[in-house]
């Protein structure tokens, strides 16, 4: 198996999918997307506020000095599926609803991301700022975490 670099694709109108492999087993995957000190890590060196709670009800809020994501958990199945929306500075309009799978490939993980716009234009508006830059290279730093044995 081959850890590859993240691949993102435009799907229909509203969907942005992003995929990536990891040598890491699901549960260390979804223990880096779900646990703030391991986010923290991986997602922005330029976070100032890094909240989650990943279960159903649950919600998160992520913020940098000049912008923040927020928003409800829809869904929660450790260590597998996770279901939210995402809120750009507070914006409950336009944010995707974000569907993240995890599953068991060869020895480590395969991850997809569908970042789900209410319409084309709220998901061109999203490619326009800026929201898909950089995916790889924030993706990548999950596989450069260490989890103990």
């Amino acid at each position: 198996m081959t850890f590859d670099q993240t691949r993102l694709a435009l799907d229909g109108d509203t969907d942005v999918v992003i995929r990536r492999s990891f040598s890491h087993k699901p549960p260390q995957v979804w223990r880096a997307l779900t646990d703030p000190a391991l986010l923290r890590r991986w997602l922005s060196p330029d976070l100032i506020e890094c909240q989650i709670d990943p279960r159903p009800g649950g919600s998160f809020r992520y913020a940098w000095p000049a912008l923040f994501f927020s928003g409800p958990i829809l869904e929660a199945r450790p260590p597998e599926r996770m279901v939210h929306v995402e809120h750009f500075n507070g914006d409950t309009k336009t944010g995707p609803t974000v569907t993240t799978t995890l599953w068991p490939a060869g020895p480590g993980t395969r991850m997809t991301v569908v970042m789900r716009y209410s319409d084309a234009q709220a998901r061109a508006t999203a490619i326009q700022q800026g929201f898909t830059d950089g995916i790889d290279q924030v993706y990548g730093r999950i596989e450069d975490l260490s989890f103990p044995a």
